[in-house]
C-alpha cells in the first residue's frame, strides 16, 4: 500500500467524505440515513482509486449500473475491500459522531448515521487534488445508494454481508 492511500484513509477525511455522502443519500431518500452496511459498501469504493476516478466525474442521473458497466473493475474485488477497509470505515464513523458530523441512530438491527447540519463547518468545507476527488465520489454514491435498496446493491455489485 502506497503512503497516499494510507493518508486518504485516515479517519478524519473518512468522517468528512462520509458527511458528504450521508448528506446525498438522505437527500434523496425522504430524508432517511444510510445504514451501517451501506457505509461498509462505500468505504469499499471510496478507498479505491480506480472507483473514484471513474465515479467522481459522472452524471447523477447516469447511476450505479452505467458506472459499473463502464469500469468492471469497481465490483472486482469490491467484497475483499469492504471487508479489508471495514476497520477505516469504522472508525470513521466514530469520529464523524464524535466530531459532531454525524448523529448516530439506533433502532432495530445496525446503527444508521445522519449527517448533521446542512453543510460541513467552514474549516473542513474546502479541499483540492485526490481528497477533492473523494469528495466529488462520495455525493455520487449517496445519491444513487438512495435510490437502491441494499439487495439491490448486492445483487449489482456481487458482495455479501
Amino acid at each position: 500500500m502506497d503512503h497516499e492511500e494510507t493518508v486518504l484513509r485516515n479517519p478524519a477525511l473518512g468522517a468528512r467524505t462520509f458527511w458528504l455522502f450521508a448528506n446525498a443519500f438522505s437527500e434523496n431518500k425522504s430524508g432517511d440515513p444510510p445504514g451501517l452496511p451501506i457505509f461498509l459498501i462505500a468505504a469499499g469504493m471510496l478507498y479505491h482509486r480506480s472507483s473514484v476516478q471513474k465515479i467522481k466525474g459522472m452524471n447523477f442521473e447516469s447511476g450505479l449500473l452505467k458506472a459499473v458497466s463502464d469500469r468492471p473493475d469497481i465490483i472486482a474485488g469490491l467484497q475483499y475491500r469492504i471487508e479489508s477497509y471495514a476497520p477505516e470505515a469504522l472508525h470513521a464513523l466514530q469520529v464523524g459522531v464524535a466530531a459532531g458530523l454525524l448523529l448516530r441512530e439506533g433502532g432495530e438491527g445496525l446503527p444508521a448515521f445522519r449527517a448533521i447540519g446542512p453543510a460541513l463547518p467552514l474549516a473542513i468545507r474546502e479541499a483540492s487534488g485526490h481528497v477533492n476527488e473523494m469528495f466529488l465520489a462520495a455525493k455520487r454514491l449517496g445519491t444513487w445508494f438512495a435510490i437502491e435498496s441494499l439487495e439491490s446493491l448486492q445483487r449489482r455489485l456481487m458482495i455479501e454481508f
